[in-house]
Parts: structure tokens; sequence; C-alpha cells
């Protein structure tokens, strides 16, 4: 089966992209990817940033209809993105348009987390609306995410999760060479980020200040190799002034033997930062399900994470805070030990394992192609040939019986 994969989003390095790298590196051999890779102007180089954003998205639709054009032969389905982003939605609804108009099957994934609020706040609902109801399937990571979608009948959603990233578990078998972290040590904290969420961080700072004289801790934070100057522009946090609270707090509090700060991280760095650490704290605000969180399950950590979205079916609500409850986290905090958390990690890699796994993840995504054109369903002898030895027939038997 050939699917045109249209993908992935900006920014670069983000969970759109490594879902849709993923997809492209374990579909083989059930699923051939037809990849049409886009680039938005956030992503471009500092000197083309002054290009029309406009001209920017006829050359991504111009892009796309040729590769339709050019497979409409070989492919019925055309797997396109859905965000929740006012600098690419027009783009996904001419994107949703341009499939249905040259008669493909157009399945949808959404990768954001506050679709509705997006869409009441947005001046293009009279675009939107018509471009999700023509739609043929839409997926997304959480049985929660339903409710965001009240336009859409909900027999054309589907769910399918994001699996564990293909690149993490390459990347994490390099543990066996590393010392495991041990639980007679204080408990070891991991914060990676990007510098919009400086906010989250002081908000970490401030419940580990109400946890410091009654729990041993040490703090690791970091940024994804992914964050680049594109969230600075994307966010109006201050981050100079967020920055400086959290500098501020490191030395009055003479935090600089506890609080460690590791800027840019490579898949490297961060197996390194996973194998000493027990729990990994996310703030989540707009995604569904970091992929951060994906890695630190399978990596075998404890994950304290914000509520909201896909998170709250895989992390137990006694793990689970609200962003901006600094008292909750502290709690949260203060009822894990080291060697609890060694447990917990040890069950968030089963859970990793029972359907998160790419190769898990892609035959469900090929069910979900082949109820929209069951004529491309590979038939189950074409699938795997049996080869039966032929059977001796009368003549062939006393053939061999004259000399």
């Amino acid at each position: 089966m050939q699917v045109i994969l249209v993908g992935p989003l900006p920014p670069p390095d983000s969970g759109p992209e490594v879902v849709t790298e993923t997809l492209l590196q374990s579909g083989a051999p059930l699923i051939h990817f037809r990849h049409v890779k886009l680039s938005s102007w956030p992503n471009q180089p500092k000197k083309s940033w002054h290009h029309d954003p406009r001209l920017q998205m006829v050359k991504q639709l111009m892009q796309v209809a040729w590769t339709l054009w050019t497979q409409r032969k070989d492919s019925k389905i055309v797997h396109l993105p859905l965000s929740d982003s006012t600098e690419t939605i027009l783009r996904d609804v001419a994107l949703i348009r341009l499939a249905t108009f040259l008669h493909y099957r157009t399945v949808v994934q959404f990768h954001g987390r506050e679709f509705l609020r997006f869409y009441w706040s947005s001046p293009h609902r009279s675009r939107i609306l018509p471009a999700l109801e023509s739609l043929d399937m839409l997926l997304v990571s959480d049985k929660s995410m339903i409710k965001q979608f009240p336009f859409v009948n909900e027999s054309k959603i589907r769910i399918m999760v994001n699996p564990v990233p293909a690149s993490w578990m390459v990347a994490w078998p390099s543990l066996s060479r590393l010392d495991p972290v041990k639980d007679s040590q204080p408990l070891v904290i991991l914060y990676i980020c990007y510098h919009s969420m400086v906010n989250s961080l002081v908000e970490l700072l401030k419940a580990l200040h109400l946890l410091e004289t009654k729990k041993e801790w040490e703090l690791h934070f970091a940024r994804p190799h992914g964050d680049s100057e594109y969230h600075f522009g994307r966010n109006t946090i201050d981050l100079g002034s967020g920055w400086d609270q959290v500098q501020n707090m490191i030395r009055k509090y003479h935090w600089e033997e506890r609080v460690h700060y590791h800027d840019l991280v490579t898949e490297e760095d961060k197996v390194a930062l996973f194998a000493q650490s027990h729990v990994l704290v996310v703030p989540s605000y707009w995604e569904a399900i970091p992929l951060v969180i994906l890695e630190a399950m399978y990596a075998g950590l404890a994950v304290i994470a914000g509520r909201g979205g896909a998170a709250e079916s895989l992390i137990s609500p006694a793990l689970l805070y609200d962003p901006g409850r600094v008292e909750q986290l502290t709690q949260r905090l203060w009822q894990l030990s080291p060697h609890r958390a060694r447990l917990i990690g040890q069950n968030n890699r089963r859970i990793m394992e029972r359907g998160y796994l790419p190769q898990q993840v892609i035959p469900l995504l090929l069910r979900a192609y082949e109820t929209l054109e069951p004529a491309m369903r590979t038939p189950v002898s074409q699938k795997l040939r049996v080869i039966r030895p032929r059977k001796k027939t009368k003549l062939s038997a006393n053939s061999k019986k004259k000399p």
C-alpha cells in the first residue's frame, strides 16, 4: 500500500516532525510512504525570514499538488497534518481541499491539544469547518481529544497513539554501558524544556524551595536539541527576566552544587542524563503528549506531568499536577523516593512495550487505511506465499519403476 505522507510541521525537531520520521522509518514493508516534506517560513534561515509567508504557502501547495497529481494512479490516500497554529491552519485547510479536489481519501492527524479553543478564537472558522467536515478520517492521540472536534462525525475519528521515537529506541541501548542511578542517592530530577517555557522552570524551583528542608534532591535541566530561535518569536514570555529570575533563585538559595544546567543536549547527552535521573518533570501546556514523556517512560523513569491531553491516560493521577500550582508539584515530589521512582519507571517501561512501539503502531495505522480503501488491501495469500510439495501421480510413480 502506498500512502502520500505530507509533513512534518514546524518547528524542526518538534514532536510532529519526530512522529513523521518514525512513521517513515518503521512503515516498511506494510506501508510505502511517499513523503512530501514541507518547510515553513519560521524554519527558514534568518536571511529568508523577510519572504512573504503567503508566497511560501503557495510554494508548499504547488509542491504537494505536483506530488498528488503525479502519484494519483499509485496512491489513493493522503495523510495530512492539522495544527492549532494561526500561522499554518490556512495551509492545512488548503491541503485538505486540494486532496479532496483530486479525489484522494484524506486522513488528517491532529498534533496539538486545544483545537476547540483555537477554533472559536480563529477568524478563519468559515474556512476551517467545511474542510474538517469533508475529511475521511481524523487521527487523534487519545480518547480525551475527541471532544475537541464536536463538528466531526465521531465515526470518522480514530485514536492513534504517538509511537516511541525510532531514533530514541536506537540511542537508548547505550544505557547498558552506563552506571545506573542508585536508590541511595538523593532524588535526581530531570527537566528538559524550551526557552519559551522558562516560567515553568521558575515554578519547579519554587516547589523545590518548599521541599528543601524535607528531602534531599538534585536537579538537572537542559534544552532539547531542537530549541531554536524560532521559539523566541513564537512566545510572548519575557525570556530575559525569566532566566534572570532562575539565576537569582539559584544564587539566593545557594544551589550552585544542586542545580546543573546543561544547555543544548544531543541525543547522546540525553541518554546520559536519563541514565543518572530518577524522575522527569514535564509541565505540558499545549502538547497532547510531549514525546519526552514517551522517551522517559521507555527509558524506565518516573514522570511527573501537568494535567491535560494524553498524559492523563499514561500517568497515574498521583503523579499529575495542575501547571501553576506550586504546592501540588511540591507534594508530588515529596511523596517520591528514589526506590519508588525506580519501581514506577519499571512499570512505565512495560506500558511502552505493550502498545507504544513503532512496530505496534504501524499495523493499527495500516488497518485504518484499509477501511478507507478496501481495494488497496493486500490479500493474505500475497502477504505470505506458502509453497507446498507437489503430489506424486500414479503416472510419475510408475515411470520411476521403468528402467
